[in-house]
């Protein structure tokens, strides 16, 4: 089995990846070429103080987020299977429940009689599961333990995974990132990649697809319907926060990449706005430093906005080299059953990001590290928080590699922030400093109210 430092999203929560493409350490405009290489261009930001007015965001938003039950389990049929498989998934079982059992932080298994648990799922197994039925089976028996964050992948999903991981994202397609709309079968696009079709059709962040060729935007086996050959055409009906659904037809193309980040500076200001979709590309570190270094070329900034708000986390390492950037020392530890491990910043100033003052994005969508990144740098006296209240997943992921080539992501450490309670946040989600829950569907980088608050706070604040 192995045991990285990772802390991943909960599959709920993940976004619908479209295309990814064309590895871009800054925004699309500057056309830089690796990720070690800081744009000497920064574009201005769509947002303008004094000049463009915010959207007003449905006071629905401020309610408590409330899970959907999980649908009643339809029994699975009895399959008979050959005794090699029978054997196989056997140990596969075994592997997992004492992997959980072993290795789960909560031992008290969230309340959860895990024995009886594995009792049940172990006599469907010796009872005869086909294949699919055996995957579905043993995702239940991890969900049966009323945690967000642990899940199971089956040994085909993690080689997607794995194939996406190794190809950097090569794909046929629009090149962009979304991520989904609630209680709908729609998405809004969270990044634009490089040379994406896209850009030159005028289509932009917040913009929501609606349908892809007349229909959703997913195939029944969850893969895009932009997705095909080179060349061929995609017709797409998109709605532009606060506009009306317009519909456009593009050619598809190849494109390869990491996964871009995107900054830009606001104008008649020195604030800039640097926004984080995820922490599990491990170029993103290398993509902030830039941006960093790009924004205080000529001049420091007098401010800085780290847009969270889509962070569904991702790997320890990325956020530690972002939170070197703005605070130092030590922030809090990671506790498993048998050990503690603390979390300590080393600094690395680049253009005064020591000392620049910052505000932090978060929203229900800022998940695990997002989640850690924020609070620390709030708790280390760096930054102020606005937005809404955090879903609270901060448990460290490890992986277990099963004997089939499946994997169980287990939350197997809690965080205890300095000064605070263990798990404090996992209780509490991240509160902001300043409530403003926003929905990245309902307004516009010129609109966004979220960063219009952040903008004034920054201007004001004393700290400036």
């Amino acid at each position: 089995m192995s045991y990285p430092t990772i802390s991943v999203t909960p599959r709920r929560l993940r976004p619908i990846v479209v295309l990814l493409l064309c590895l871009v350490p800054t925004l699309a405009a500057a056309q830089s070429p690796s990720p070690t290489q800081a744009a000497q261009i920064v574009r201005a930001c769509d947002y303008v103080p004094g000049v463009s007015v915010p959207a007003v965001m449905p006071i629905s938003l401020n309610n408590p987020v409330t899970m959907t039950p999980a649908p009643t389990a339809i029994p699975f049929p009895t399959t008979k299977v050959d005794a090699k498989t029978a054997a196989l998934q056997l140990k596969v079982y075994n592997a997992l429940w004492n992997a959980v059992n072993e290795h789960y932080v909560y031992t008290d298994f969230n309340g959860h009689d895990w024995k009886a648990i594995g009792a049940t799922y172990e006599a469907l197994v010796k009872k005869g599961l086909s294949e699919d039925d055996f995957y579905v089976a043993m995702k239940r028996m991890i969900n049966e333990l009323g945690d967000d964050h642990s899940y199971f992948e089956t040994p085909k999903e993690l080689a997607e995974e794995n194939e996406r991981e190794q190809s950097k994202y090569d794909y046929v397609g629009l090149g962009a990132l979304l991520t989904p709309i609630s209680d709908t079968h729609t998405a809004s696009i969270m990044t634009i990649f490089k040379d994406s079709p896209l850009i030159d059709a005028g289509i932009k962040v917040h913009d929501a697809i609606l349908q892809v060729d007349g229909g959703p935007l997913q195939n029944d086996d969850g893969t895009s319907r932009t997705l095909g050959e080179v060349g061929t055409n995609v017709t797409f009906t998109y709605q532009r926060p606060g506009g009306q659904p317009q519909t456009v037809t593009l050619k598809r193309k190849r494109i390869q990449s990491s996964l871009p980040i995107d900054f830009c500076i606001v104008p008649k200001t020195r604030i800039g706005y640097v926004f984080l979709p995820t922490l599990l590309d491990d170029t993103v570190g290398d993509q902030v430093q830039d941006a960093v270094k790009a924004m205080t070329q000529d001049e420091p900034l007098q401010g800085l906005v780290i847009d969270n708000r889509e962070n569904a986390g991702g790997l320890s390492t990325v956020a530690d080299e972002i939170m070197d950037l703005f605070a130092s020392g030590n922030q809090g530890t990671f506790i498993s059953r048998t050990k503690k491990e603390a979390l300590t910043l080393k600094p690395h100033d680049i253009g005064g990001s020591q000392t620049v003052p910052l505000v932090i994005l978060v929203d229900v969508n800022t998940v695990s590290y997002g989640e850690i990144m924020s609070g620390v740098l709030r708790l280390a006296g760096r930054a102020t928080i606005i937005g809404g209240t955090t879903l609270g997943n901060v448990e460290r992921l490890f992986s277990y590699d099963m004997p089939d080539g499946s994997r169980l992501w287990l939350a197997s450490q809690t965080f205890q922030p300095r000064g605070e309670a263990n798990g404090i946040w996992e209780k509490t989600g991240i509160i902001p400093d300043i409530s403003l829950p926003t929905r990245w569907d309902l307004f516009t980088e010129a609109t966004d109210p979220a960063l219009a608050r952040a903008v004034d706070f920054l201007l004001h604040s004393k700290k400036v």
